[in-house]
């Protein structure tokens, strides 16, 4: 699945703001996930999945799951423009499939699917 972020996104400005002050190319690929969910989330409050969480918030769990996708590629070669653009973008997917993942256990759950 491909998303395409558009241009402009507050999303790509805010990640771009947490990051671009900084020495981020020393970070490791943990702090700067961090920093980029904090900086999205901007106040929002994330959607509460439905399924088992294990202790965890649906921050951290996206957290986990950008820091795979830069343990991926070289994003210390990326500008701060188009880190912040793949963040974004990989954090879309996953909203995307845990929104499909969290309709289809409900329907699981609620005796429909």
């Amino acid at each position: 699945m491909a998303v395409t972020v558009p241009v402009g996104d507050a999303r790509v400005a805010a990640v771009r703001a947490a990051l671009e002050p900084f020495g981020w190319q020393s970070f490791t690929a943990e702090l700067v996930c961090r920093r980029a969910v904090a900086a999205m989330d901007g106040g929002q409050a994330f959607p509460r999945p439905r399924g088992p969480r294990n202790g965890r918030g649906p921050q951290h769990e996206l957290a986990e799951v950008l820091v795979e996708v830069l343990r991926a590629c070289r994003w210390r070669s990326l500008t701060v423009d188009g880190l912040s653009r793949l963040l974004v973008g990989a954090a879309e997917i996953w909203r995307h499939e845990r929104a499909w993942f969290d309709i289809r256990l409900g329907l699981l759950l609620d005796g429909i699917g």
